[in-house]
């Protein structure tokens, strides 16, 4: 076959994995020895022939012909043998499954699908013969699909987005009476299969093997209903192109790919993915391209499945590179770095992935930041440790993630995402409890703990707080020309945070407390030394705009600016009844 055809099919499928559906005909099963349709036309002829003690040495094309009035073929044939759906089925079944005879295997075609299937490429496979050697090859991959044969199937079936692989039987199954194979049962499918084709037709690109669009009247037609082509096409044929589907490779704006058989165009087929996948893994996911992966995937309407992929595999990596090296022993300097380190190391990718994404996301793109943090926030192995200090390391990268979504949320104004991450709320060894409770600025309460590991002799206001930002300055330092404006940014982050958190923990009570940050001590100072910073405008602009402020106007604090009012005044008298003269 044409080798730059196939390289560019090998690409697609690889960069848009699972976007692309296999359409299977008789022709991918024919190596396994599994008769075509007019191999048992053939076979059947002979049989109607004996029975009416016609002679081999007979036209029996031309016998037929002048009996039955109408020429041979897989339908009128059939029709002629048996006459109802169930007596079809007694009739068919020798041909898959030969008495005395070891049964049909799957082909290397069948296994090369299997394979991309199981790695995730394919996620959609329709196929029109009624032989179950795809199945055998799927279940040796360990791979048990959702399988639609018929109109119930349908009803009931995952969507095809949620579905690991969806297998299309569309004309039925040869152990079911109810399977399609005469001109009549293929002319037109009910509306329910027909939509759910159409559909398949709409989203997915189409790979076609083995068939030849010339029984296949409806099948055709369903096509041709289809006019919203978002992948490319390859119609695959061995030896001539027949007109039909030509024409339907015209219609889909579509490639028409000659091939050697089967089993050469999916061996290879599945030899270049495999080899594009190796040549990724020798060559790391870096954060640049990490990004461009992010932003590729949120642009493109069918690119979630991989944008929710990347940063569940991200998300993974992180956890298991972190859970493998769990073993808080004592909480000192030494100590600190080494697990800060590992952590911080371990979500390089996740935290600009996490930047872009919040940037960019539409709402179905939220959930996949949320479980990133949600994963690195719990399930670690419990660890029985005389030091509850030390085991608090374990959330740091939780909480570094937490930081870096809040601080681009406030940066881009997405108030609404902002409000989801902040009533979070993630398992913990007795229930579940809001991630803010457990990863904020006051991951140590009692700054006289954490100030000696961090700096030493030296004492600080908020030492953790001033830490966290000193660690995060470089990952936003792209986003900001002056340094004292990612400093206001983070501010404002911090004290937004405060303000929610004494709102979802403690609602209306006159009791409580917040985590207080380096915000609260540079305030004064923030108002002499820089005019018209962004945290004195953010909340001047609360003040003047109300209920027409952005943060209430997306849901925040219910939507009600007087909720924001009473909360900010609770946090506000606990900030003066605590602040160092």
């Amino acid at each position: 076959m044409n080798s730059s055809i196939l390289t560019t099919l090998a690409f697609s499928i690889y960069s848009n994995k699972g976007a692309y559906a296999l359409f299977l005909g008789a022709g991918v099963s024919k190596a396994a020895g599994v008769p075509s349709g007019w191999d048992i036309v053939t076979d059947l002829l002979k049989k109607l022939a004996a029975q009416n003690h016609v002679s081999d040495g007979k036209n029996l094309e031309e016998w037929f012909r002048e009996k039955y009035g109408c020429p041979v073929g897989y339908s009128s044939v059939l029709q002629e043998l048996a006459k109802t759906q169930t007596e079809r089925v007694g009739l068919m079944k020798p041909y898959f499954e030969p008495v005395g005879k070891e049964r049909p295997k799957p082909t290397k075609a069948h296994h090369a699908i299997a394979k991309l299937a199981k790695n995730g490429y394919i996620k959609v496979i329709l196929t029109t013969n009624f032989d179950r050697l795809l199945e055998t090859a799927l279940e040796e991959e360990g791979i048990t699909p959702q399988v639609i044969r018929f109109d119930d199937d349908i009803k009931g079936a995952t969507p095809l987005v949620h579905s690991n692989l969806t297998v299309v039987k569309i004309n039925g199954d040869y152990l079911d009476c109810r399977f399609r194979n005469t001109d009549n049962e293929l002319e037109s499918y009910s509306a329910e299969m027909s939509e759910y084709l159409r559909r398949i037709f709409n989203d997915f690109g189409l790979i076609t093997c083995g068939w030849s669009a010339q029984w296949d009247k409806g099948l055709v037609d369903i096509m041709r209903s289809s006019d919203n082509f978002r992948y490319a096409s390859y119609f695959s044929h061995v030896r001539d192109l027949t007109n039909e589907l030509r024409d339907i490779a015209q219609y889909r704006k579509g490639n028409a790919v000659s091939i050697k058989d089967a089993d050469s165009f999916f061996s290879e087929l599945y030899e270049r993915v495999e080899a594009l996948a190796r040549c990724d893994s020798d060559h790391p996911l870096t954060k640049d391209i990490a990004v461009a992966r992010i932003k590729k995937y949120i642009a493109d309407p069918n690119g979630l499945i991989q944008y929710t992929d990347l940063f569940e595999q991200e998300a993974q990596a992180a956890y298991e590179k972190i859970a493998k090296e769990l073993n808080y022993n004592s909480f000192d300097k030494t100590t600190f770095d080494k697990f800060n380190e590992l952590h911080f190391g371990a979500i390089e990718k996740l935290m600009p992935m996490c930047i872009t994404a919040v940037r960019w996301a539409k709402p179905e793109h939220e959930d996949a930041i949320f479980n990133a943090i949600i994963r690195l926030s719990s399930g670690f192995p419990t660890i029985r440790n005389y030091s509850e200090d030390a085991i608090k390391l374990q959330k740091l990268a939780s909480l570094y993630l937490m930081y870096v979504v809040g601080i681009s949320c406030m940066i881009y104004e997405k108030y609404s995402l902002l409000d989801k991450v902040f009533h979070i709320k993630v398992p913990t060894e007795y229930e579940k409890e809001f991630l803010i409770e457990q990863v904020n600025c006051k991951l140590w309460i009692d700054d006289n703990t954490i100030n000696p590991i961090l700096y030493e002799n030296q004492r600080y206001y908020s030492p953790f707080s001033r830490f966290i930002e000193t660690q995060l300055k470089p990952i936003f330092a792209h986003l900001f020309i002056a340094p004292k404006d990612y400093e206001c940014i983070f501010d404002i982050f911090e004290y937004f945070l405060g303000i929610n958190y004494y709102y979802i923990i403690y609602g209306d009570s006159n009791d409580g407390w917040i985590p207080i940050g380096i915000y609260d001590k540079r305030a004064e100072q923030r108002k002499y030394t820089y005019r018209d910073n962004p945290f004195d405008a953010f909340l001047a602009t609360a003040s003047s705009n109300e209920q027409n402020w952005a943060p209430i106007k997306q849901g925040m604090f219910n939507g009600d600016y007087s909720v924001y009012q009473k909360a900010k005044q609770h946090a506000d008298a606990f900030l003066k009844e605590t602040r160092i003269p």
